[in-house]
């Protein structure tokens, strides 16, 4: 159990930081006619890719790209043998071509970046023969953009790119690749970390076009035989080409962090079923099986993850879970966006194949995760502890009595400090504000006050609470300024 605490202690270091190094969400490509307001993504990404060399290689034979809001190339160079149809030149030199890109990078956020890694999928276009430094047998992809190199807030920075063909590949049509240049940020702050991971996947899950992104892959997926098929992505180890390639796309290939100067990559499987079985909370989809349709409603998003290489161990791996989910009206329109749901759990589950092949590695069982035993620090005054071997499902039914008590005392406080006329401004607002969002789990008695709903779950009540706390430490400092001030001679 000892190893286990450490494990799991280093682990929420890292965990709460792997979505951290994502950038905005990705886009569509944008055509803007006329005069319009475009604004600008919060992250770090290609701004402009310019060609500035060529060596053996007309301009007409090389293609190359940004995906837009990422740090993502698309390339491809065309080799053909006969030179009479304006192709490569005889291979009489070391390389029969390259071609050198100059790329802007923006880093429009409050964080430090460094660039680590040249991420890519290697069954993917050509990428098997892709190699960092020049080669006569491979696509030579080399950078002068040195690993470490620091992005600063809302700056650019720029890297040359020089893509070159080995004279000993063989001859296709072309040659293609697509290749992330992974940027980590650098954090040694845990709340800070925290704080960075769930604004970057609530961020996916509430932009149109990522969260869409999402569900069409998941959707794409289903045979009409396994559900198991459409119902997670992942980027683990044996993920199929397109789910590596989504998750990899939708947080810009960083899953790359760099804590305290050492890089770590996290490993997430993204999974889409009903946890708290309330068919009013979470998204709804459709498969279509071979006897019809059949409808999966109040479908929460968990997102599990680790840092461990499952393609080396097996067993257990240490593996975190968060859900979240979002309310809906009676028309089953989705209403106010996707939130986090409880805490960011700490548990383990064991490695198999990413399609649940027993005695696969490279991947984990989502169905099987268990809790470890841990403590988790809502309030100043409220802490909550979980047993081990805990299904994320039962974590999300836990009805606390502990935790609807102090969410009591926080709805007292609120409507003292509201009631008061003493006070009012900004700090009165925000409490009145907390105390509305709060609506869904109190009602009023006889005299009008709030009374904490007893049937509450315990998770729905922790993201209240924490907010709740917050708000009224902000009121009552700003009453703290007014009553000094009211006392000073």
């Amino acid at each position: 159990m000892e190893m286990k605490k450490t494990i799991g202690i280093l682990l929420l270091v890292i965990i709460t930081l792997f979505m951290s190094v994502g950038y905005a969400q990705l886009s569509d490509t944008m055509q803007v006619t006329g005069s319009a307001d475009v604004s600008i993504p919060y992250g770090l990404f290609i701004i402009k890719m310019d060609q500035t060399g060529r060596s053996n290689v007309e301009e007409k034979d090389v293609t190359a790209s940004f995906i837009p809001y990422t740090t993502t190339v698309d390339l491809t160079i065309d080799k053909k043998d006969d030179t009479s149809t304006g192709g490569w030149r005889p291979q009489t030199t070391k390389y029969t071509g390259s071609v050198t890109y100059k790329i802007t990078v923006l880093n429009n956020t409050e964080y430090e970046y460094a660039y680590r890694d040249l991420y890519y999928q290697k069954s993917d276009y050509h990428n098997t023969n892709v190699s960092t430094t020049a080669s006569d047998d491979k696509l030579g992809v080399v950078t002068s953009f040195p690993n470490g190199k620091v992005v600063a807030p809302g700056q650019e920075l720029e890297f040359y790119v020089t893509y070159s063909v080995g004279k000993n590949i063989d001859s296709k049509t072309d040659w293609r690749t697509l290749l992330n240049y992974q940027f980590g940020i650098n954090v040694n702050s845990i709340d800070k970390a925290a704080d960075i991971v769930h604004t970057k996947f609530l961020n996916i899950l509430n932009t149109t076009s990522t969260y869409q992104q999402l569900i069409d892959v998941l959707d794409d997926k289903f045979d009409g035989s396994q559900q198991w098929t459409s119902n997670y992505v992942g980027n683990v180890g044996n993920a199929v080409d397109n789910d590596m390639m989504t998750v990899e796309t939708l947080f810009a290939g960083q899953l790359t962090m760099i804590i305290n100067g050492q890089t770590q990559k996290a490993w997430v499987i993204i999974k889409h079923e009903d946890i708290d079985g309330n068919p009013m909370t979470g998204d709804d989809y459709t498969l279509n099986y071979t006897w019809g349709e059949h409808t999966h409603t109040g479908c929460e998003m968990t997102l599990y993850m680790t840092v461990d290489d499952l393609q080396t161990k097996n067993g257990w791996a240490p593996v975190y879970a968060t859900v979240f989910t979002c309310d809906r009206d009676a028309d089953g329109n989705i209403v106010g966006g996707w939130y986090k749901v409880g805490d960011t759990y700490q548990g383990e589950a064991n490695i198999v194949g990413y399609r649940g092949e027993s005695g696969g590695t490279g991947s984990f069982v989502t169905d099987n995760w268990n809790s470890y035993a841990a403590t988790y620090q809502v309030t100043d005054r409220y802490s909550y502890h979980v047993t081990a071997d805990q299904t994320i499902k039962s974590l999300m039914e836990t009805v606390d009595q502990s935790a609807i008590t102090e969410f009591q005392r926080l709805l007292t406080e609120a409507e003292e400090m509201i009631a008061n006329p003493k006070y009012a401004g900004t700090g009165i607002t925000v409490v009145e504000e907390a105390y509305a969002k709060a609506a869904d789990f109190y009602t009023k008695d006889a005299t009008g006050h709030a009374v904490a709903n007893a049937g509450t779950r315990r998770v729905w009540l922790i993201p209240i609470m924490s907010e709740l706390d917050y708000v009224l430490g902000v009121a009552q400092d700003a009453i703290d300024e007014i009553e000094q001030g009211s006392t000073t001679p």
